[in-house]
């Protein structure tokens, strides 16, 4: 509690936290469309083969005839299942009596074909160029998209499990320096990828930069928030990043080319990330809880004059620091890491908890409906309110029932598209936006929830083991949709069935509604 009545003396809600939601915010906005920017620059065109027929049309006594492109691709590139030329095989030689629909009938030899030996023709109707166009990923190749999901995905699990370790022992300001500066570099090097396998590398390691920022930057600003406005500073984050996926939707389409896209969104954050650089700060909390008292006092004044206390910052001694955090600097300090985690057992409890809890979470449902660009868009628009909900939610209702009850309902209402005929699209659609509500609401719940719980000398780390985890259980929960050459229903009542049973985990955790956060292990342990 004497850390809280320390920022109340230099103030909570002045310039300060002010200026550092607004930068923040910024940062989550930029960064915010990395996981999804490969919606765009890796989005696969309608292709073929490329034929030399198309660049010289002739025949053999070379009289140059005119046909247009259609009948020239028809005796080039034989037909998909769709009608359309086949995306990956050409003839062997020219076909031209399909010319002539009468011939084209009564033949039913299939003439030989061989793969596209002369490179592809892509559609640029839509994107002018992709990765997949500059790397030719399709026909053999078409896995190899994959490979960047996978690449960046892996990514998220290596920077999960290390920033929140690095950033315990070491401190918030290094490992977001760093993130924030590395991350701005590699992304915008990704836009000049000369072969595949770099522009994988780069992916992996952006991502593993962009998960120490979003760790850092939750717990730093709540670190630094009072409770009076811890709430607003975190739906605020929040409500920031589904800014930053309509800001991506807005820029793909005006910049159509993959690499001028990947670069406006790389260069602002590579601007900010030097920003970063300059800016001198560091958590409070973490400083007293590790018992660097003369670098604490110095952020406090530093504090009390920007919010323009000046007064304020020159009666603010070591001597009155001390006196006011004595019962929590006469705890001894040392360093914490993840054998805490693992073998104490009262942090081992509370991170198995919350652990499935996330795992229920993450355990969505990926088909929506027949009009996928329809239900992504209802499913944006869903999720601000949702958000706006979970703000009054966690304002005025205890943690453990609230997060309970979401998550229960999520898996409830996806249980109750097994009842809904398939032909009524907007009854199972409704069903399903009501389920994912629920999970956004769930997700502001425990990502308060969980900080409340950790010290401050594992916060970090406790966050970055639950971060890790949140990540496989998404990768490994498309797993799940396997299941349905069981039994067709079985993936959908595996999505509502696990959420609804893991709902009860939340009741092991203790209660942390309306109580100061805590700062070391025996606090943890005391309150437990």
């Amino acid at each position: 509690m004497a850390f809280d009545e320390l920022l109340q003396y230099v103030g909570s809600d002045g310039k300060f936290q002010v200026l550092t939601i607004i930068f923040f915010m910024l940062l989550n906005i930029l960064t915010q469309p990395h996981d999804s920017i490969e919606n765009f620059t890796a989005a696969i065109p309608a292709h073929h083969c490329h034929v030399p027929l198309l660049d010289k049309p002739t025949f053999k006594a070379n009289i140059t005839i005119n046909l247009t492109t259609e009948a020239l691709l028809r005796v080039s590139i034989p037909e998909g299942p769709n009608q359309k030329p086949e995306q990956c095989r050409r003839f062997l030689q020219t076909q031209w009596q399909l010319l002539d629909s009468n011939v084209s009938a009564i033949n039913h030899t299939d003439p030989e074909t061989e793969p596209c030996l002369d490179g592809l023709i892509y559609d640029q109707s839509v994107f002018t160029s992709t990765i997949i166009t500059k790397w030719d990923l399709v026909c053999d190749y078409q896995s190899f998209k994959y490979f960047t999901q996978a690449f960046a995905q892996l990514g998220h699990l290596v920077g999960c499990a290390l920033s929140g370790i690095v950033s315990d022992r070491f401190g918030r300001k290094p490992l977001l320096v760093f993130c924030c500066l590395t991350y701005g570099i590699l992304s915008t090097c990704c836009a000049f990828a000369p072969v595949f396998i770099i522009y994988g590398i780069l992916r992996f390691l952006t991502s593993a930069c962009l998960s120490g920022i979003l760790n850092n930057s939750l717990v730093f600003i709540l670190e630094g928030s009072s409770p009076k406005w811890k709430l607003v500073v975190t739906t605020l984050f929040s409500l920031s990043g589904t800014a930053g996926q309509m800001l991506l939707a807005g820029l793909a389409y005006f910049f159509r080319d993959w690499q001028m896209l990947q670069l406006v969104i790389a260069l602002p954050c590579l601007i900010l990330s030097l920003f970063v650089w300059y800016v001198n700060f560091e958590s409070v909390r973490w400083l007293m809880a590790t018992g660097k008292t003369e670098q604490a006092l110095k952020e406090l004044q530093r504090i009390a004059r920007i919010n323009g206390k000046k007064e304020v910052a020159k009666s603010l001694t070591a001597e009155v620091l001390i006196s006011n955090m004595k019962e929590e600097l006469s705890t001894t300090r040392e360093p914490s890491g993840i054998k805490d985690v693992v073998f104490n057992p009262v942090v081992f409890k509370t991170v198995c908890s919350a652990i499935f809890s996330y795992y229920g979470l993450l355990l969505d449902v990926d088909n929506l409906g027949k009009n996928i660009f329809l239900t992504q868009f209802l499913l944006g628009i869903t999720d601000m309110p949702s958000k706006l909900l979970s703000y009054f939610i966690l304002k005025n209702i205890n943690r453990r029932p609230s997060s309970s009850f979401s998550l229960f309902m999520c898996g409830g209402f996806i249980l109750l598209t097994i009842f809904v005929s398939k032909e009524m699209h907007v009854l199972r659609l409704i069903l399903f936006l009501l389920g994912k509500s629920s999970v956004s609401v769930f997700m502001s719940i425990m990502l308060i929830f969980t900080h409340e719980l950790s010290p401050t000398v594992l916060r970090s780390t406790m966050q970055g083991i639950l971060f890790f985890l949140a990540r496989a259980a998404a990768t490994f929960s498309a797993l799940v949709l396997s299941t349905r050459i069981y039994f067709v229903h079985l993936p959908t009542i595996l999505y509502a069935a696990i959420p609804m049973a893991v709902s009860v985990f939340v009741y092991f955790l203790p209660e942390s509604f309306n109580l100061p956060l805590i700062d070391t292990i025996e606090d943890m342990e005391k309150r437990t």
